[in-house]
């Protein structure tokens, strides 16, 4: 695994504490699996990850939707490099290396074009640590087994990432429904590669009473960054009454 910078690591904690405490107090402010990626580029953005190009363009560290430095198969998840065969896919979230950004062209960055990604990987050294995290998220919002399929496909997507680059990967699968298959979702999520952070965190209401168990996570210590439900609502009232 990589080392990022603490400050950078703490940030990723921090938002990822955030979004999961909002989601286990209160999951029916997410309708979306895109109400999830809102919050947690809410949580995550500040002007620290703010960077200025080589060719003198202020961006961020952070973008959602950011392209992967290799072609796969959607189906079969087989990975072919930066050869033409499959398509590129883009990881839901993505921190870059400042140092990246500092020495490379706006259009580098962007990563649109697999010829400039084909150039920049000539250079193995800094096109492995072009990236310091890449963040995929699932929200489980009905009975469909194609959930555990969907997790399945974006572990492998993050462990073909990590074969070029060297960053922090997370997996974030949040479910607000009493989940046909939760038991095999479990066993996925507890058995993930330990390359991968991984964590489901469920949080739903059955006849007015909310469930909300402890996330699941396949090992790394995910439950310091959390709070119970009722001890966030409390905290908060008491920072808010300080005021």
């Amino acid at each position: 695994m990589p080392k990022i910078e603490s400050s950078f690591s703490q940030l990723v904690s921090d938002g990822i504490r955030k979004t999961v405490n909002k989601f286990r107090e209160h999951p029916c402010i997410f309708f979306s699996e895109m109400d999830l990626h809102s919050y947690l580029y809410h949580c995550l953005y500040t002007t620290k990850l703010e960077a200025r190009t080589k060719d003198g363009v202020i961006t961020s560290c952070l973008h959602k939707e950011y392209p992967t430095n290799f072609r796969y198969s959607k189906e079969t998840m087989e990975d072919y490099g930066l050869t033409k065969q499959g398509i590129r896919g883009h990881f839901d979230l993505a921190i870059l290396d400042p140092q990246f950004i500092k020495q490379s062209s706006i259009e580098s960055i962007e990563n649109k074009n697999i010829g400039e990604a084909e150039a920049r990987s000539k250079n193995r050294e800094k096109f492995r640590h072009e990236l310091l995290v890449a963040i995929e998220l699932k929200y489980v919002v009905n009975n469909s087994r194609k959930f555990i399929e969907e997790v399945e496909k974006d572990n492998k997507k993050l462990l073909i990432g990590l074969k070029y680059q060297s960053f922090e990967a997370y997996n974030l699968v949040f479910c607000n429904k009493q989940y046909y298959y939760i038991n095999e979702l479990a066993k996925l999520v507890e058995n993930t590669n330990s390359n991968i952070k991984i964590m489901l965190a469920l949080s739903d209401y059955t006849d007015e009473k909310k469930n909300t168990p402890k996330p699941i996570t396949n090992g790394w210590s995910f439950q310091n960054l959390i709070v119970h439900p009722d001890s966030a609502r409390e905290n908060n009232g008491m920072a808010q009454q300080s005021r």
